[in-house]
Parts: structure tokens; sequence; C-alpha cells
């Protein structure tokens, strides 16, 4: 029994080790080229959405979202792979663990909602709303300012869920989730002191 308290004492002190420090796996230059994507692809909407088509509205972000993911995943899996060690690794799983049941329910909105083109101007604000929240739930894990930006998302979900137009504009996902990432990039940026994000 004492080696098994011994342990579990252990796993207690590397968790909050875990939580005293800054998680480095989202990379500045990523989640700054994500927000950049996000805002190209607003402008673009108007010429690769048909005006009234909510199933072209739904999976045209849907492809921008997955490739944001890749995008801004990608780097921490990089990472995870190839730069962490064990420590650092657990921290990842963490913070991962944290944050994709935000993606997962995003997904499955997604999915619920797009079956019904009445419901579709709804995601826009569901989305940010989500997405806000799985920011906040990591932000014991980054730079304080990053918490600012998740409420930012949360109150920008709220505010296009008032406002619900009938065919969103491509600003409405594409420049909350633009204007969202890179001021998370230039929270992370600031908050490590421009270090380990290349």
């Amino acid at each position: 029994m004492l080696v098994r308290d011994a342990l579990d004492q252990l796993d207690r002190i590397h968790d909050q080790l875990t939580k005293g420090e800054v998680y480095r796996g989202f990379r500045v230059p990523a989640v700054a080229l994500v927000g950049c994507a996000g805002l190209l692809a607003a402008a673009a909407q108007r010429w690769l959405v048909p005006p009234g088509d909510a199933r072209a509205f739904v999976w045209y972000w849907s492809a921008i979202g997955a490739a944001g993911a890749l995008i801004g995943f990608g780097a921490a899996v990089r990472s995870y792979l190839f730069r962490e060690d064990d420590f650092e690794r657990r921290r990842t799983r963490r913070v991962m663990g944290q944050f994709l049941p935000c993606v997962l329910a995003g997904a499955l909105l997604t999915a619920a909602l797009a079956r019904s083109d009445a419901l579709v101007p709804l995601l826009p604000g569901l989305w940010a709303l989500v997405f806000g929240l799985g920011v906040v739930a990591v932000r014991p894990h980054l730079p304080r300012a990053v918490g600012v930006v998740g409420v930012g998302y949360v109150f920008a979900g709220g505010a296009l869920l008032a406002w619900q137009p009938p065919e969103p504009p491509g600003w409405c996902v594409g420049g909350v989730f633009g204007a969202g990432h890179l001021l998370t990039a230039l929270a992370l940026w600031l908050g490590t002191g421009g270090e380990g994000n290349a």
C-alpha cells in the first residue's frame, strides 16, 4: 500500500506542476495562420457559396474548420511526437482532454442542425459559443489573456444567436474565428515572451 500511496502522491505533484506551467503546444505561427485563413474564407464566401444555399454554407465552413484544425492541432501533434518529453506529453494529453470535447460538441451540433435549413443560421453562434467554452476550459494551461479571448468567443456566440440573420454572412464565422485566432496568437506570443513558438 505504501508504494501505491507514493505513486498517487507523485501523480498529484505532476498534476500541480502541469497546471503551473504554460502549455506551449499551440504554436503562435499556426494559430495566426488559422486566423488569417478564417478572414480570407470570410471574404471569399460570397463567391464560393451560392446565396440561400444553407447546406453549401455548412459544408464550406466545415471544410474551413477542418483545415484550421489540421493546421492548429498538427503543430501540437508534431511537438507531441518529436519534441516533448514524458512530462510535456502528459500535459498535452491533459490540455487536449479538456479542449477536444468542445470540438466534438461542435461537430455533433453541426450534424444535428444542418439537417434543417431553418436551423443553419444558429450554427455560427453555437460554433463560437462552444469553441469559447473550450478555450476557457484550457485557460489554466495558457497565458491569462487567452481566457479573455475565450470569453470574447462566448459573447460573440451569444450576440450571433440573438441576431440570427437568415443568411449568415461569412464574417459571422470567419470574422469571429479569424479575429479570435489572431488575438489568441498575440496572447500566446506575449504570454510566452515569443519563446518556443517556431
